[in-house]
């Protein structure tokens, strides 16, 4: 027969599920454990003292135990002690669970919220650094594109001016030699016809 180690969460829940649903029953077990758990600190210390005059007397008489007769503390019960502790720790236990667990439960949860709100907030603050880093770096970037833009704008203003000055020089050395060859070359029949009247 195969063990299934797998507890289902309906099955794991079944003292909580009886908790909730015996809420008046519970609450008044668990003040009984209460005051049980403090008659029984009550009885050890008495007993501890000698005070024998808190019934029900528990203890074992020292003085049986030892033969001391002038001895008057009692020896405790182990039962009382250890059933002390275990109904004041459940006690107690069931009375945080009924009263203040839910004002716990609430705390925490606000405490949750604020902890994944605070982390957003850090996720937005982180992702708002980042898009203002890359809005910077684009930036950056196309300063320099306007600035490699403008430089090579300023060659090709500074190679244009230099080719219209060379124009500039060809046309005024084309103007000189037709001078210089106007001044050389003989004059035209025309203009000797002219010249003659």
């Amino acid at each position: 027969m195969p063990v299934d180690d797998k507890v289902s969460p309906k099955e794991s829940r079944v003292l909580i599920k009886f908790l909730l649903e015996n809420r008046m029953l519970m609450s008044y077990i668990s003040i009984l454990m209460i005051v049980y758990a403090v008659w029984a600190t009550i009885e050890v210390l008495t007993n501890a003292s000698g005070a024998t005059w808190w019934p029900p007397e528990t203890g074992i008489p020292a003085s049986e135990l030892y033969a001391n007769p002038d001895n008057t503390q009692n020896i405790n019960n182990g039962w009382v002690i250890g059933l002390g502790a275990v109904f004041g720790t459940i006690g107690i236990m069931i009375q945080y669970f009924y009263r203040a667990a839910p004002y716990v439960d609430a705390s925490m949860q606000a405490t949750a919220a604020l902890i994944i709100s605070a982390v957003k907030g850090e996720e937005i603050q982180e992702s708002a650094e980042k898009l203002a880093k890359e809005i910077v770096a684009a930036e950056k970037e196309e300063e320099a594109e306007e600035a490699a833009e403008a430089a090579e704008a300023a060659e090709a203003e500074a190679e244009a001016a230099e080719e219209e000055a060379e124009v500039e020089e060809a046309e005024e050395t084309a103007e000189a030699e037709e001078e210089t060859n106007d001044e050389g070359a003989e004059p035209s029949e025309e203009e000797t016809k002219r010249k003659k009247f």
